[in-house]
């Protein structure tokens, strides 16, 4: 288990960002760093969770026990309603926007937590190409209270920019699992969605073997996998 204290790395160390050879995410803080770059850093490059890691608590290892033992998306809501937690870097589509293969590895996530401004999710926007695979995303509290912009587990929205890991421009998510978190967003415009594991996408989405089950999105427009504005 890998845990978050809010600190965000300067980069990647181990790795080239090859298929044969991807970037390895050894810890917490250079997953922080990874989702905040622009899609001309992570253009086209592999990044994949170090083997042995298949759980990272996004908040301090003191609290991992009790989040990781929530049992409902009501359970996370009366949780994280009730505390002081570190919040997860959320940005707008203007400054970062991931364009790259991610690689899970297998890793559940627990406990991100975002009361944002902007897009709120794990990778809060994507270019069109960006892949997503072997991963999950349970017991987390996830809001926004902006209008045109998103809440996704996974994904807040997408951005067209050419760049991507896959240059045919379809997003891809396979293998993945989005389980009891609470996705919400304060503005009830026609342009907001709330969704499992995607919050709102521009470009075309080839979902494989997703899994979810559990999520609180009760509000405005929600979708299972993701909604299309």
């Amino acid at each position: 288990i890998i845990y978050w204290d809010g600190t965000v790395a300067s980069g990647v160390a181990e790795g080239s960002g090859t298929e044969e050879d991807p970037y390895i995410i050894n810890t917490a803080a250079e997953l922080a760093w990874l989702v905040q770059q622009k899609a001309d850093v992570t253009d086209g490059n592999y990044y994949k969770v170090a083997d042995g890691i298949d759980t990272i608590v996004l908040q301090s290892k003191e609290k991992a026990k009790s989040i990781m033992a929530l049992d409902s998306a009501a359970e996370v809501k009366s949780y994280f309603e009730s505390g002081t937690f570190t919040a997860w870097k959320t940005t707008g589509w203007e400054t970062a926007c991931f364009a790259g293969y991610f690689d899970g590895n297998g890793a559940t996530i627990y406990g991100m937590y975002a009361t944002s401004t902007n897009n709120a999710a794990l990778f809060c926007t994507v270019d069109g190409g960006a892949a997503f695979v072997n991963l999950a995303i349970k017991n987390s509290y996830l809001t926004s209270s902006a209008d045109n912009y998103q809440v996704g587990a996974l994904i807040g929205t997408s951005s067209s920019n050419g760049y991507g890991a896959k240059r045919d421009g379809i997003i891809w998510v396979k293998n993945i699992t989005v389980a009891n978190n609470y996705l919400y967003n304060g503005c009830l415009s026609t342009q907001i969605t709330r969704s499992g594991v995607i919050g709102g996408a521009q470009e075309a989405i080839q979902v494989e073997n997703a899994l979810v089950y559990g999520n609180d999105a009760t509000y405005g427009r929600d979708s299972a996998i993701y909604d299309m504005p």
